[in-house]
């Protein structure tokens, strides 16, 4: 991998912590302005843990902020996933010789 890729991953990785560090403070502000009792129904949905009747039942009385907490949840997983494998790669990376261009 040559020098240009390697700091493309760079770049990546310090766009997807300030993602991660926005979606989370996005989350904790959701989360209270949801209240306890329901982000807690609302994570044991995420978390699949209902019945397929349950489900059902719970989208219905689901709202706008419901949806974007779940919204939210989903984009903070995708985020620390790519985070995790461009992590990996950068670690393989560093145990490989730098390529440099040659000038033309």
């Amino acid at each position: 991998m040559n020098e240009a890729d390697q700091e493309f991953l760079h770049d990546m990785v310090k766009q997807l912590d300030d993602t991660i560090r926005q979606l989370a403070i996005e989350e904790s502000q959701l989360m209270g302005k949801i209240g306890a009792g329901r982000v807690e129904e609302l994570l044991e949905y995420w978390r699949l843990e209902l019945s397929a009747e349950e489900e059902v039942e719970f989208k219905k009385s689901m709202d706008y902020w419901d949806i974007q907490l779940i919204r939210i949840l989903s984009r903070s997983k995708r985020a620390h996933n790519t985070r995790v494998e461009v992590g990996q790669t950068l670690m393989k990376m560093a145990s490989r010789p730098i390529l440099k261009r040659k000038p033309s």
